[in-house]
């Protein structure tokens, strides 16, 4: 399966709006320098995780 195919299912799966998720994701992947034509499910692990992890220490700063 090739990374374009494997990122429509996956934001299909979310039940999120489609263009939106899309987009994040793109960005998401752009920063750590993945390319959508080569994307790996690993890839998209490793970059939601990393983002959870920042959204979570971003969260907890803001509730001090």
């Amino acid at each position: 399966m090739d990374g374009q195919n494997l990122l429509r299912i996956l934001i299909e799966a979310t039940g999120l709006p489609n263009q939106a998720l899309e987009t994040e994701l793109k960005k998401l992947l752009s920063a750590r320098g993945v390319s959508i034509d080569s994307l790996t499910l690993d890839d998209v692990r490793e970059a939601l995780a990393s983002y959870l992890q920042d959204t979570l220490i971003e969260a907890k700063e803001t509730c001090r």
